[in-house]
């Protein structure tokens, strides 16, 4: 939402609102002068961008079997769910430090290689705060999520695809 629909001004490091006018968050001390003015897009809902299809798999899905899902899905990632809720992630980066050359771990569950409680994104969450969430922990791949539910998942190509839209068009 851009600030004059709230009053409020969204810092894009840590998604706090900040009084508008503030120069920087009251609660990560980031400046907010480069912040952009009325609806900028930087500061638009994620809701407004092209995300990625989501694949999705249960905690008891064998490693090799999230493993085959990412080799059908060009988003690297499969995200694990119970009971309607993110409960991890399984991405090419866990395949490669925890399962390549480890054969026999293809048989176990998903559930003891996979990220557990990984970050997620808000559909509320903007596309500033998804690029600062993903710089600062160096993740490709967020869910977004809906009222605890799993709605897409935000990665990279998505945000630069965005990106790409956006400035360089």
């Amino acid at each position: 939402m851009t600030s004059a629909q709230t009053g409020y001004l969204v810092c894009p490091s840590c998604g706090h609102q900040n009084i508008k006018g503030a120069d920087s968050c009251e609660h990560c001390l980031a400046a907010l002068t480069s912040v952009g003015g009325e609806g900028s897009e930087p500061l638009l809902p994620l809701t407004e961008i092209r995300l990625s299809r989501i694949k999705v798999v249960s905690p008891d899905t064998s490693v090799g079997e999230a493993v085959d899902v990412l080799r059908q899905e060009a988003s690297g990632a499969v995200v694990v769910v119970q009971r309607g809720e993110v409960a991890g992630i399984f991405t090419e980066r866990d395949y490669l430090k925890k399962i390549a050359g480890h054969p026999e771990r293809l048989v176990g569950p998903v559930s003891l290689y996979m990220t557990p409680d990984p970050v997620i994104l808000r559909d509320t969450d903007t596309m500033a705060i998804a690029v600062n969430k993903m710089g600062l922990g160096g993740f490709r791949h967020i869910p977004l999520v809906h009222g605890g539910r799993l709605v897409a998942l935000v990665t990279g190509r998505d945000v630069m695809q965005w990106l790409m839209m956006r400035y360089f068009d």
